[in-house]
């Protein structure tokens, strides 16, 4: 009760700062009208048929976070879900995004391209110093984005010009946190390094596991990242990524270790754009190498290596007031697996898309939008063979200049992975696995009021087949098919009030369900799991050279995603951040996350995992 208390205070507090801003800011300032990609082409966000948040790097440099899935923790209808604190993770059970409920439905993309291999994006191993914006489209973007978006989109757009600078930051629980760029003509370049500490009981011993708990030996992450410009129409990125996360899994009764595991990821992005006029194009090759080592005296070692190569390639055609748009997708898709003592696998599958977009304006205020896909695969090297057809239908009519409504339906589909079918790490095979099909419908109300926007989106889904994770014999993890639904709103009120103070608050209410289906294929009740209730409250205020940047994030109603469906504590993640910037060139920085030192519960299914508690980090970052 005594945390709830203070939770509400400082809510409060949140709150109190921002009427006070927006009392005592200036009257005169007005929004920038902001664009966004959502739709494959540029378009304001007030005439954009879909939920978008954007967050500029600014923003998210404000949060605190070192890495991209920290700093989206604080964003309304998304749930994090972790087995670890902080940026690390446990080898192939990385950690996800959850959008809207749909734990199998975030595509990532980093500068339009999608980067999830075997359903793992491993946001957490994405600097934010990398970072220019981040776009989150929520709800079902399959249409325009292909497989594994049924939930949401969340495109990252890397820095092109990168800054000379370099920053140093430490804290406590072994925290450290580096980082250097230049720009060097037309290459920018960008190195950081990230460590975590030990940490102890990270997890809670449960009947479940058996009684045993983890613990954290330390975490570090490299991650290199540089890209060149040939001209103002073509340009070449490359990712480098190498992190080691050192797990230990120990009895509660005497500590003695059960397991003792380094995890590693060596991960290879590499991107070859071209933009020019209506025409876009790009060439794309993802390599990861995912590593399980056991430090026992019986050593053993478990490797996966994932690769993804394509091309995708969009026109564009505007008639007037209409436009048509078609794209064409080709992605191969491979991965080895080797076990100490088993011999090697290998799978493979080629995945093909046609995609296109006719825009017309029934008037000079409203448009209507057919989108279209055609995905198929071959050469699978199971057989495992698909193919489907997606429409979605959206219409959009401006109320006046500063007010819109819109209104969607769509279908979206997603393939298994190789390793949800044949297996991985802890992941047991299901060659039976089925793809999920799902029908999603949306409708929405967005209006700029001077400095302020108002959004808000209902929605509802029904995802048939949809690929769970059963973890009802954890560590071991088999994937089934099963049924889910949602149905929600949500509303979100920003203000910028000056360049001195901005405010922004959000709450969702959603009622995820599932419905599992037993082994004779028999369909059982439907359950409650995830939240319910969400709310997030931050603000920014600048006071000379001091800005102080707050943020909560409130997540009630928690139940767990796997059988019996118990319900738990809610989720309070709390952050303050502190730059001051004596002159142009530099500033000292503070961060203190969980500022309430509380033990949250990062983990929905049965097994429990920990916040990190209070942790602050210090440094200075110089620019030359």
């Amino acid at each position: 009760m005594k945390r709830d208390r203070k939770a509400l205070l400082l809510g409060g507090a949140v709150w109190v700062i921002a009427v006070w801003g927006i009392q005592a800011a200036d009257q005169i300032y007005e929004l920038d009208p902001l664009l966004v990609t959502a739709e494959r082409t540029v378009t304001e966000d007030l005439k954009t048929p879909s939920a978008v948040t954007v967050l500029t790097r600014e923003q998210l440099m404000q949060t605190g976070a070192t890495g991209l899935q920290e700093a989206l923790k604080f964003t309304t209808g998304i749930i994090i879900h972790a087995q670890g604190p902080r940026n690390i993770s446990q080898g192939t059970m990385s950690n996800k995004v959850v959008i809207r409920g749909v734990e199998k439905g975030t595509l990532v993309l980093i500068d339009g391209v999608p980067i999830n291999q075997s359903g793992r994006y491993n946001l957490e191993d994405i600097p934010v110093e990398t970072v220019e914006r981040v776009e989150i489209v929520r709800g079902g973007g399959a249409v325009l984005y292909g497989s594994e978006a049924a939930g949401g989109v969340i495109n990252i757009i890397t820095r092109g010009t990168r800054e000379n600078m370099v920053k140093t930051g430490w804290g406590n629980y072994g925290i450290q946190n580096h980082a250097v760029s230049a720009q060097l003509g037309k290459l920018g370049i960008t190195y950081t390094y990230d460590h975590t500490g030990k940490i102890d009981h990270i997890s809670a011993p449960t009947s479940s596991n058996s009684y045993k708990y983890f613990n954290i030996i330390r975490g570090e992450h490299n991650n290199f990242n540089w890209r060149y410009n040939f001209n103002g129409h073509l340009y070449f990125t490359h990712i480098y990524g190498q992190n080691s996360d050192h797990y230990r899994y120990q009895f509660a009764s005497n500590d003695k270790v059960y397991k003792n595991e380094l995890h590693g990821t060596k991960e290879n992005l590499a991107q070859l754009h071209y933009e020019e006029g209506n025409i876009k194009a790009s060439l794309f090759y993802n390599r990861r190498e995912q590593e399980t080592r056991s430090l026992a005296s019986s050593y053993s070692k478990t490797a996966y290596t994932d690769e993804s190569r394509g091309i995708d390639i969009a026109n564009r055609w505007d008639f007037g007031l209409h436009s048509a748009m078609l794209g064409f997708n080709f992605q191969r898709d491979t991965m080895d697996k080797s076990v100490t003592g088993v011999p090697g696998k290998n799978y493979e599958r080629d995945m093909y898309s046609f995609y296109g977009q006719m825009a017309y304006a029934l008037n000079k205020k409203t448009e209507a939008d057919l989108n279209l896909r055609e995905t198929w695969t071959g050469s699978e090297t199971a057989g495992n063979n698909y193919s489907k057809f997606t429409p979605e239908i959206t219409l959009m009519h401006m109320l006046d200049s500063h007010t819109s409504i819109y209104a969607k339906a769509g279908k979206s589909f997603m393939m298994p992975t190789f390793s949800q079918l044949y297996g991985s790490g802890n992941i047991v095979p299901n060659p039976g696995l089925k793809p999920q099909h799902g029908v999603h419908y949306e409708a929405g109300w967005k209006k700029n009021i001077g400095n302020q926007s108002w959004r808000l989106a209902v929605y509802h889904y029904l995802i048939k087949d949809s690929i769970d994770a059963n973890t009802t014999n954890y560590p071991t993890i088999t994937y089934t098919n099963e049924d889910i639904r949602n149905t929600g709103a949500e509303l979100t009120w920003t203000v910028q009030r000056s360049e001195n103070f901005s405010f922004y608050t959000g709450i969702s209410y959603s009622h995820p369900e599932k419905q599992e289906t037993d082994k004779k294929g028999v369909k059982g009740q439907w359950h409650d799991y995830y939240g319910k209730i969400q709310y997030n409250v931050g603000s920014v205020w600048k006071s000379g050279k001091l800005t102080t940047a707050a943020n909560l994030s409130f997540l009630g109603k928690r139940i767990r995603d796997a059988a019996p469906y118990k319900s738990f504590k809610p989720q309070l993640f709390t952050d303050i951040n502190l730059s001051y910037a004596p002159n142009r060139e530099g500033r000292f920085f503070l961060n203190v996350d969980n500022i309430l030192d509380r033990q949250d519960i990062i983990s929905t299914s049965s097994s429990t995992f920990y916040s990190l508690g209070r942790n602050f980090m210090a440094g200075y970052e110089y620019k030359f």
